[in-house]
């Protein structure tokens, strides 16, 4: 029987997708934090607002993301 089928190394490739997954959800809120910094540097309340509702919903994706991840590893 042969070991190396793709049955056996499908959930290692997830494995290893999903590890940078948080790159993208990191750099995304970090850009809000900027944004609302240079909002209230700038007084402007509705940067302030827009960046911080967007931080939210990323970091909600995010952990939505990362749990679908978890669940289908486990399989």
């Amino acid at each position: 029987m042969n070991t190396n089928s793709i049955a056996t190394t499908a959930p290692a490739n997830r494995v290893n997708g999903a590890q940078y997954a948080w790159i993208g959800f990191a750099m995304g809120i970090a850009c809000m934090a900027a944004l609302f910094i240079y909002g209230l540097l700038s007084s402007t309340p509705g940067m302030l607002v827009m960046s911080s509702s967007m931080a939210a919903m990323l970091g909600a994706v995010w952990v939505s993301t990362s749990a679908t991840a978890r669940k289908k590893n486990r399989r």
